[in-house]
């Protein structure tokens, strides 16, 4: 499959007036499949629109939606691919969206309500050139992927247990060493490049040394 970002995530939050991250989105390309991992939130739709616009990708031709997780920062504009599967991990279908409160919860009804076909997953293979890793570390429906691709060798997609590059450090640095921390150190040994949920990629073979 090839790689392309569409965009690097972001977390904008200012207290008692803003709450607004939106996490990376990625394309995957084959002969058969156009794929969108974690489309993102409201606040990334017009830079969704514009990198689709600019890799002539329509809407109506995206296949798949893969999801690392079910939170609206990540999933909120898969309502706007109507002939796309969603794939996500089966635990999503466990938790109770309506804690989240009145209004979001109805919201991720809607989202949900909005998919016309789902098929869930858990560790393994997704069409044999995606790799599952069950990280429930941040949400109990949490994956990691390790996506073998044509154009950028093999891409981690950590999702929100690593979410931004002074993680991936302190992860390495050893100043964090709990379980999250132990896999994500073990999954960037494999990656070329690492997208990281909000915050910019990391292209290793440029500045990883």
């Amino acid at each position: 499959m090839r790689f392309d970002l569409l965009f690097a995530g972001s977390s904008v939050y200012v207290p008692g007036k803003i709450d607004a991250p939106s996490s990376s989105a990625a394309l995957l390309r084959d002969d058969e499949k156009t794929v969108i991992v974690d489309p993102g939130g409201y606040p990334s739709l017009k830079e969704l629109e514009t990198a689709l616009n600019r890799l002539g990708v329509s809407p109506d031709e995206v296949t798949d939606i893969i999801l690392t997780h079910f939170h609206l920062d990540h999933a909120f504009n898969s309502i706007f691919f109507p002939n796309a599967t969603v794939h996500l991990h089966k635990n999503y279908a466990t938790r109770k969206y309506i804690a989240f409160g009145t209004i979001i919860g109805r919201m991720y009804d809607k989202v949900m309500k909005s998919w016309k076909r789902v098929s869930t997953f858990e560790s393994g293979k997704l069409w044999d050139c995606i790799e599952i890793i069950e990280t429930p570390y941040h949400s109990r429906e949490h994956v990691s992927l390790l996506v073998e691709t044509d154009n950028a060798g093999t891409v981690l997609f950590t999702g929100d247990i690593c979410d931004r590059q002074f993680h991936y450090h302190e992860m390495r640095k050893g100043m964090r060493k709990d379980e999250a921390a132990k896999i994500m150190l073990e999954l960037f040994e494999k990656a070329d490049v690492v997208v990281f949920s909000h915050d910019f990629p990391l292209f290793k073979n440029r500045s990883d040394g």
